[in-house]
């Protein structure tokens, strides 16, 4: 069957349009969008107010984009800002701005080089952090790789979970087969000055409670590390260790009590 030609939008100043279905869609001024959006392509480099869903391939932004409704999309790119109403659903997704998201976010990669705030769960094959990331709700992952900082409302629960400490993180619990949380051996001047500008915080991480089969934990302050092979790091406080196979405690961590289960 021929494939219907769609048309193109290109709104350069200031425009709107009804929605609708089309191949192309670029924003280059200021544009408003009343109705749902399907699209082949969206890219604005301007300001972009969308009243209703968007379903598109590729969505790349360099300006400021406000979508009232869920967003659908292969790959997007934020190079800006985006505030999306409602939920995310993608393949690949990078944060290079900053980006807000009130609803839940579903994709296979998420990767945040900026800023990310979601209302919702998360739940990814892979969530690769350097930036910041709040989540309200739950996040769930194959593998979580955090470098920057992140604040977890809920669980964190992934098979490998690979925390780099630059600043404090912070998760309500977390839970995986593999976890490994270290203090950053990197001191390069970019770190160097980001810790400058962030005195107040402490390379720390913080949880109620840790469990996994096998952990390596420095610097962080949880009320109970339960797990098969536990390696207590540098500069943790943890009230109470549950183990079943082995546990190794640094001379500079302080632990409350351990139990072999």
């Amino acid at each position: 069957m021929e494939r219907t030609q769609l048309k193109n939008i290109s709104i350069s100043g200031s425009g709107t349009s009804s929605g609708g279905e089309y191949d192309q869609v670029k924003v280059n001024g200021s544009a408003h969008i009343h109705g749902d959006l399907v699209c082949e392509q969206f890219k604005c480099n301007g300001s972009a107010h969308l009243e209703g869903n968007i379903t598109t391939d590729t969505a790349k932004i360099n300006g400021s984009t406000h979508f009232e409704g869920d967003v659908e999309v292969k790959e997007m790119t934020i190079n800006g800002s985006s505030d999306i109403d409602g939920h995310l659903l993608c393949d690949e997704l990078k944060v290079q701005g900053s980006s807000t998201i009130k609803g839940n976010v579903k994709g296979k990669e998420i990767i945040v080089r900026g800023s990310a705030s979601v209302d919702g769960n998360v739940s990814s094959d892979e969530i690769d952090v350097k930036g910041q990331v709040k989540i309200k709700g739950d996040c769930e992952a194959e593998s979580f790789e955090a470098r920057g900082n992140f604040k977890i409302d809920g669980l964190l629960n992934a098979g490998t979970i690979d925390v780099e400490l630059l600043r404090h993180c912070e998760a309500k619990e977390i839970g995986g087969e593999n976890i490994t949380v270290k203090k950053t051996r990197d001191a390069s001047g970019f770190k160097k000055l980001i810790k400058f500008f962030m005195s107040n915080h402490n390379d720390q991480l913080s949880a109620e409670v840790i469990e996994g089969d096998n952990l390596y934990l420095e610097h962080t302050h949880a009320e109970v590390v339960r797990g098969n092979t536990i390696e207590i790091g540098p500069g943790c406080d943890i009230k109470r260790i549950e183990y079943k196979t082995s546990l190794e405690i640094d001379s500079d961590a302080k632990v409350g009590s351990q139990e072999k289960i």
